[in-house]
């Protein structure tokens, strides 16, 4: 019979048995696709408790006490930040313990920004300094916030006339081209947005910059025309200034792929440098109030529309000049402790394979939202996790 089935196959013009085979192969990956988007597992019961125990209030005791001060990396009031995180995670039955690290770290020891408009006005040097709010309940620490710089800046002075950059991307930069704009040995104006603040630095490096000067404009962060910064509203004021590192490495620049233990090999900043881990030109943050000021000394072409403000703002202008800026930075370059504080919690089934929760504790300023937010629920989520186990037992999956 089944030579007779066989033969007959050979013989017939219908659909060869290739054909029936993948057909049918693809009419059961359908009903199995489709049995997987029919099919919605409920929600476990452990989840449903954990979920359940979450505390605002717990959360916002935590937030409340992380962010009372300014803690930079390196400073005493990290270590406090550092000592209180280790105590949470003890209380809640974790084995706690932290772990000392040797980094290379900056901070400013001296900032100036001077404008000079045209020779008929006087110039303007500018005060870099965020306005403090007597409303503000944290204004009473303003005295410990740190001056406003960019982490791993480099070092110098540079002069030039101004060119606004957009975003300083390096399509901003080829539409400058286009434009006929120079901009090699010009201090370069951009606005933070798009792109990383390191690379906005290292594109106008690239470009042939002297300088990069950052700021936030009020089209990105304040709102627009009708929004309102702080204290009356949530957005950023305009003396507000944007902190942040500028170097192209993760942790610390010199210990490239290993940890900054105390005794550890380190490679020098020249060779950092060279690699382009860390920027070739000076560049310092500005607010947002400084950055129109500057605008406003630019002549030149008018800049596009994206490239423009808030509507019904100033119209921006790309230079060259005649603005004409000063620029200094100086910054201390030294080896500081820090501290990694670890909680553990020993798994049953599979105790050599690690889940790791956690995120960064240090602050350019009070940290609020970066990022103590992210620590204050990691320590809801630590304590959660002592109650569930306590209540675990009795739930029925």
């Amino acid at each position: 019979m089944a030579g007779s089935l066989m033969a007959a196959s050979r013989k017939a013009p219908s659909i060869s048995s290739t054909t029936i085979i993948a057909t049918v192969l693809l009419a059961v990956a359908l009903v199995f696709l489709g049995c997987l988007t029919a099919y919605r597992p409920p929600k476990s019961a452990y989840h449903a408790l954990f979920l359940s125990l979450a505390d605002n209030a717990t959360a916002s005791r935590h937030l409340h006490a992380l962010t009372r001060r300014p803690h930079v990396a390196g400073t005493p009031a990290d270590s406090e930040a550092a000592a209180y995180v280790a105590a949470a995670f003890s209380s809640y039955s974790l084995r706690a313990h932290s772990a000392p690290y040797e980094v290379l770290l900056t901070y400013p020891v001296r900032r100036s920004l001077t404008l000079a408009r045209s020779p008929q006005d006087p110039p303007v040097a500018f005060d870099l300094v965020q306005e403090v709010f007597p409303e503000d309940p944290s204004s009473r620490f303003a005295g410990e916030v740190m001056p406003t710089f960019h982490g791993f800046a480099k070092s110098g002075t540079a002069a030039g006339r101004v060119v606004y950059v957009n975003y300083g991307r390096v399509e901003d930069y080829a539409t400058l081209r286009g434009m006929g704009v120079e901009v090699n040995g010009a201090v370069v104006l951009a606005r933070y947005g798009k792109i990383f603040r390191g690379d906005i630095v290292s594109n106008a490096q690239e470009a042939g910059a002297a300088a990069a000067v950052l700021y936030s404009d009020r089209r990105d962060f304040g709102g627009g025309p009708g929004g309102k910064a702080f204290p009356e509203g949530p957005w950023l004021p305009a003396s507000g200034v944007q902190m942040g590192t500028v170097s192209h490495r993760p942790g610390d620049p010199t210990t490239p792929g290993w940890a900054s233990v105390r005794t550890c090999e380190r490679v020098s900043l020249e060779e950092v440098e060279a690699g382009g881990g860390l920027p070739g030109i000076p560049s310092l943050p500005v607010s947002g109030r400084d950055g129109e000021e500057i605008l406003r000394s630019l002549g030149g072409q008018v800049a596009a529309d994206d490239w423009q403000g808030v509507e019904g703002g100033l119209v921006y202008r790309v230079g060259p000049g005649p603005g004409f800026l000063n620029l200094t930075y100086e910054g201390n370059q030294t080896l500081v402790t820090i501290q990694n504080v670890f909680g553990v919690i020993e798994g049953e089934e599979e105790p050599d394979r690690y889940v790791l929760l956690g995120n960064h504790r240090d602050a350019w300023t009070f940290g609020a939202v970066d990022p103590n937010s992210g620590t204050s629920a990691l320590l809801e989520v630590t304590m959660d996790k002592e109650v569930y186990l306590k209540h675990s037992s009795d739930v029925v999956q």
